[in-house]
């Protein structure tokens, strides 16, 4: 049987996923990724790649820029070989990366990611051995001359010998300038070398090293340079061993905390697996899906197929559960059949790997112990076997091995030989897969097998839809319906003879086949006009919830708007009468310390004052209200318009619109040009400064500095207003704005907490925040 993961072409998808992987641990991790083998390990790893999803859209990716496979390294160290410079700065380099991500994850709020804090509380901190390594080793990865005494003193008597050569080099090439074919000297072998005319080489004592090919120069080392040279040379050596040293001590080092670097290294390239298989959710707009421990079901709304350009790929919902086992599809050839079985193994393949899959809303789905696929022609030369050969196979390691809680996928069901022994084989194994209570879904031409979908409990058929105004199949599937085969109209489109056509056609309306054809037809036109009914109802539903929501914004809003400006007046009111009683004790107490007759009369004076500033004025008893008579609520300052009396009692609306229950007594009428019988206060200024503060604030499109400011002003307004809970829209965008925004609340101590919005609130795009 063919390999699930070739049938279904899980490698082009994980080559994808790869390519967001930063790490050769991650990146070997992907290219191996297999299923998990059990619900525990699903569930599990679903919930770390979910919980990344959403920790990479609030903080920004983790700080993984580079990470190698240390297992040879360390491997290599154990068993008493000198790691080099190189790899040990790779050791260090991992180690730091280690530093980085607990300093990232040092913020993240624990009841959010607990998985993925789970994962980072196994790491070691070896900071030490990082600073150890790079005491001794440079950026560049050469060996700083300090990295021991030794070697600063034998780096210090190099420089000193070599300047030394130098100088005694420009003297000699001053002395030789006639004799030479070059004014210059090079190196051979560690010794410095003129190049003396042929001619000229016995005009020198020395050492001669190399002769060039014309035989017209010669390299020879001058007697005065050959001791020199050597002390060098002795140096260089003795530099090397201390090199090699240093680099030795630094490997024991490494060996005596292989365990917790190899821990460390496994951990990042866990976590930058996790990390890939996020980035590649978010960018294809996947979801984790939701494992069922108590039933068995696939319930998937909208799977596309990852491997279909997004302008072109056609979403599917796919529907399996204890009442319905098996699907049938049939339907147009080239119509999507193959795809859609794709689709769904993919999806279920996908899930069992730990990644995110490219649905509309979160697929709830059980775990399946084994997935069989006998998908597309198997035919194979190599073992002889002919197309129908080849499925047969399949089949029986199919129905051989099939047990009650697996998933099997059959495209084109008994093709292959001839049609009634086709049907006969393909409803015979619908039988035994049926009682084998696994779930199936399979595709097929044959009519007995649609009439079989009809008439057999926990089967279902379905079809792709066809368009037979355009010829054109739409690659939709519906569930629950047959469909017809399409042959004679795609080969209309595909340009086969007319004559053919006709002749095809007319022999068609001779079979008993015409019938089944034209109910097929009819039950398609049915469906495709329910399908237009609907999209419309839908359409329409949609325009309607919008308009409800728009108005049960507005009322909320209005309804607030009321709450919060009696609240507003009321603490301005009470405020007035203490600010009110505060300078009547005070004038009382200048009355009882007056010594003085003129202080006791000033202090009188003041008292009437202040008393006739305070005093509020009923009005007449005689005034008789009514309805629609506009009047003023005296001790709030409101002007509106009377909609109800009761006895005593009036209801008046605002000319803000806001609803006001109040008795007669504190209302007065509201005549043009009447001066108003209360002080003037500053509550209207008030209200008219918070009046315009909405329960939330849209910041897409903002830098991220302006994007916080905005939002620092607009939480002091909505604390003013008293708001407890208001969203801020800040949209996905790179994320960096969220991130920005999240890292602004937390420093906040007047939020109670904040989250995500949900998905029809604008899902992490939008954050909903709790005021105190």
């Amino acid at each position: 049987m063919l390999d699930i993961y070739a049938t279904l072409e899980i490698e082009k998808v994980l080559e994808e996923v790869r390519s967001y992987a930063k790490s050769e641990l991650a990146k070997e991790k992907i290219s191996s990724l297999k299923m998990v083998t059990s619900i525990e390990e699903e569930i599990y790893e679903l919930a770390k790649v979910d919980e990344m999803s959403s920790l990479i859209l609030r903080r920004g990716n983790l700080p993984i820029d580079f990470s190698i496979n240390l297992a040879n390294y360390l491997e290599l160290a154990n068993k008493g070989g000198i790691l080099t410079a190189l790899e040990l700065d790779h050791i260090a380099s991992d180690i730091i990366t280690s530093n980085r991500l607990f300093e990232y994850f040092r913020k993240v709020e624990k009841n959010l990611y607990p998985k993925l804090l789970e994962l980072m509380g196994k790491m070691f901190d070896l900071s030490f051995l990082e600073k150890e390594i790079h005491r001794v080793i440079s950026p560049n990865l050469s060996i700083y001359d300090d990295a021991s005494k030794e070697l600063s003193i034998i780096r210090k008597r190099i420089k000193e010998y070599e300047l030394d050569a130098r100088n005694q080099i420009a003297s000699l090439i001053n002395r030789f300038s006639d004799e030479l074919s070059d004014l210059s000297y090079t190196l051979r072998d560690g010794h410095y070398v003129l190049p003396f005319k042929s001619s000229y080489k016995n005009k020198v004592s020395g050492i001669i090293h190399d002769v060039s090919d014309s035989g017209q120069t010669t390299f020879i080392e001058p007697s005065q340079l050959v001791e020199l040279s050597n002390k060098i040379y002795l140096l260089k050596k003795s530099e090397k061993e201390e090199i090699q040293k240093l680099l030795k001590e630094l490997t024991f080092k490494v060996t005596q905390n292989s365990e917790n670097i190899l821990v460390n290294n496994e951990i990042i390239g866990e976590l930058d697996l996790v990390l890939a298989k996020a980035k590649y959710g978010n960018e294809t707009n996947s979801y984790a899906a939701k494992i069922d421990e108590e039933h068995r079901i696939i319930d998937i709304k909208g799977a596309r197929h990852p491997l279909i350009k997004k302008d072109v790929v056609v979403e599917n919902d796919f529907l399996l559960s204890e009442e319905t086992r098996m699907i049938v599809i049939s339907g147009p050839n080239a119509g999507g059949k193959t795809v859609a079985l794709k689709t769904l193994g993919l999806m279920i393949v996908m899930s069992q790997m730990g990644l995110m899959i490219p649905t509309s809303t979160p697929a709830n789905i059980s775990f399946f112990p084994k997935i069989y696929a006998d998908i597309g022609d198997n035919q194979s030369l190599s073992d002889n076997l002919s197309t129908f050969a080849a499925h047969i196979s399949n089949l029986s390691r199919i129905t051989k091995y099939v047990s009650s809680n697996d998933l099997v996928l059959i495209d084109e069901l008994g093709t292959g030989t001839s049609p009634k022994e086709g049907e006969a084989i393909a409803l015979a194994s619908l039988d035994y897969l049926l009682d084998t209570k696994c779930f199936a879904i399979i595709s097929s031409h044959f009519d007995k097998i649609k009439e079989y979908a009809f008439t057999t409990k926990h089967v279902v058929n379905a079809t792709m839809l066809f368009d037979e105004k355009k010829l054109l199949p739409t690659y939709k599937l519906k569930i629950g319906y047959p469909g017809r085969s399409y042959g004679i109209e795609m080969a209309t489109r595909y340009h086969l003879s007319d004559k053919v056509v006709r002749n095809a056609k007319n022999r068609l309306k001779e079979s008993s086949y015409s019938n089944k054809d034209k109910i097929y037809g009819e039950i398609e036109r049915l469906l495709k006009e329910n399908e237009d009914l609907n999209k419309n109802l839908l359409e329409k539903q949609k325009q309607l919830d919008i308009k409800e929501k728009a108005l049960q914004t507005q009322e909320n809003n209005l309804k607030e708007k009321k709450e919060n400006l009696l609240s507003d007046v009321e603490e301005t009111r009470s405020k007035l009468i203490e600010d009110a009683k505060k300078q009547i004790e005070s004038a009382l107490k200048d009355i009882n310390k007056a010594s003085k007759e003129h202080e006791l009369i000033e202090a009188k004076h003041r008292l009437n004052k202040l008393s006739e500033e305070e005093e509020t004025v009923l009005p007449d008893d005689t005034f008789e209200f009514a309805i629609n008579d506009n009047v003023r609520v005296i001790d709030l300052g409101i002007v509106g318009r009377i909609i109800k009396i009761n006895k005593d009692k009036v209801e008046i609306i605002s000319n803000d619109g806001l609803t006001i229950k109040t008795s007669k007594n504190r209302l007065e009428p509201a005549l043009k040009g009447q001066p108003r019988r209360v002080r003037q206060t500053n509550a209207d200024e008030l209200i008219k400064i918070k009046s315009d503060v909405k329960l939330e604030l849209n910041i897409i499109g903002y830098h991220v500095d302006e994007g916080v400011e905005a939002v620092a002003k607009y939480l002091d307004d909505a604390r003013i207003r008293k708001f407890k809970t208001v969203r801020i829209i800040h949209g996905f965008g790179t994320g960096a704005l969220r991130a920005a925004v999240h890292d602004y609340l937390d420093t906040c101590n007047f939020i109670e907490e904040y989250h995500y919005a949900g998905y029809s609130d604008g899902g992490q795009g939008a954050t909903i925040v709790t005021l105190k």
